[in-house]
């Protein structure tokens, strides 16, 4: 049985659950959080085991995208939006638009009409590889000078004395010679030639194994990458050469995939998982650069600062997502949480959702970074049952206030509340 993030529950066939459960019960097998997100304490897997009605379970948190098993089997997870209507299509559309917000990621053309041939995000991002290594094509596998060494029966370029000594003292009709060739082995090209080996070995989608074959055999004099690393560290991209840069993008993530695995194994499927708070925080960011008016600025992961010094050390970072400036002062702090919450459920006891982490989470930034007097706010996403602001706002002291917002995910805007004292009457004015 499976249980995830936007899945309700599927059963998996045996070979691939013992080897999720296996990941899980790894040790060495743990997420790499050094980049400071906001999973829980203790969480040290993005995937759960458990049980429902005596029947083992393997819950996914924090992450979606795919997870391809040894054998190939594809699990696609993907992001819970609240929506009675929703369908998975949508799902991925929201993941691409997020994915599209990062600084690190290639370019993605959002509402793709070729999003509906793929059944999964993992075959739509190969065939967009296979569509950017198709441009390539169309304008010319570069090639380079490649310094060969060759016994041939003729003279070019430089004799090699010794080596003609040494092989050819009986054989003088031959000359063992060094020369430069023209070839198109060269970093670049051996990376795309080893990227369409690994999507035609992966890849269970007609479409792209089709347009796989056909750029296989126009790369067939170009030899596979012996060692990704160093191909990787050897790209050099020329004078004119600028129509390879996105295929080498996808071609990077491809054949490194994105995991939040530490240690995965070398007998991994492609796999790409990203942090659905990271992809939230900077869907968020890009639309509040669009929302805010001229004079206010926002700034994402700004300097760090630390909750406590000891023993001139400093413990226990403090960096929020978002920061909000006004003519360079900072006045507010942000903090994006992928998270459903419920309006009716607004009593002592359920609390509408909200974790206590975070309310001191945010506690802690107002007093450190605001030296207590401002405005912090935490922005969900807007749900069927989270459609406007707590109309309530929660007061750490009469000068420190917290509101915790809707971001609409279709309009891509923040709902602000209407009672707050920040210079924003504009932006609340467009809101609804």
């Amino acid at each position: 049985m499976l249980e995830g993030v936007g899945i309700e529950g599927n059963t998996l066939p045996f070979s691939v659950f013992s080897w999720l459960k296996s990941l899980c019960l790894d040790e060495s097998t743990v997420v790499d959080d050094r980049d400071d997100t906001d999973i829980e304490v203790g969480a040290t897997h993005f995937m759960q085991l458990g049980s429902v009605r005596g029947r083992e379970t393997i819950r996914f948190s924090h992450y979606v995208g795919v997870l391809q098993s040894p054998c190939g089997f594809q699990i696609e997870i993907l992001p819970k939006t609240g929506r009675i209507d929703g369908t998975p299509a949508q799902s991925r559309d929201l993941v691409l638009r997020m994915l599209a917000c990062l600084d690190d990621m290639p370019a993605i053309e959002c509402g793709s009409a070729d999003l509906a041939h793929f059944n999964t995000l993992l075959e739509w991002l190969m065939g967009r590889f296979l569509k950017a290594c198709n441009t390539v094509l169309k304008h010319g596998l570069r090639s380079t000078y490649v310094e060969q060494e060759e016994n041939q029966t003729y003279l070019k370029g430089k004799l090699l004395a010794a080596q003609q000594l040494r092989h050819n003292l009986v054989q003088r009709q031959r000359n063992f010679v060094r020369f430069d060739e023209r070839l198109t082995d060269r970093p670049e090209n051996r990376l795309l030639r080893s990227a369409l080996e690994c999507v035609a070995s992966q890849s269970q989608n007609e479409f792209n194994l089709k347009l796989c074959r056909e750029l296989r055999f126009a790369f067939n004099d170009v030899p596979a990458s012996c060692s990704i690393k160093r191909d990787i560290k050897d790209i050099r991209l020329d004078r004119g050469m600028g129509y390879y840069r996105e295929a080498i993008d996808w071609c990077k993530l491809v054949l490194n995939g994105v995991t939040p695995f530490s240690q995965m194994g070398n007998d991994m499927g492609i796999s790409m998982l990203f942090p659905m708070h990271t992809l939230f925080e900077a869907l968020v960011e890009k639309c509040l650069r669009r929302q805010l008016p001229p004079q206010m600025s926002i700034k994402s992961q700004g300097a760090a600062t630390s909750l406590v010094t000891h023993r001139q050390q400093n413990w226990f970072r403090l960096k929020p997502d978002l920061q909000l400036f006004e003519q360079k002062k900072l006045i507010a702090i942000l903090d994006t949480k992928w998270k459903l919450l419920d309006t009716a459920k607004g009593n002592g006891t359920d609390k509408y959702g909200l974790s206590q982490a975070d309310f001191y989470q945010l506690f802690a930034y107002g007093h450190q970074l605001l030296g207590g007097n401002g405005e912090l706010f935490l922005i969900y996403p807007k749900t069927a049952s989270f459609q406007e602001p707590i109309a309530a706002t929660f007061c750490f002291s009469e000068s420190l206030r917290l509101w915790v917002v809707p971001f609409d995910l279709e309009r891509e805007r923040v709902i602000w509340p209407a009672a707050m004292t920040l210079p924003l009457d504009a932006v609340i004015g467009n809101s609804h």
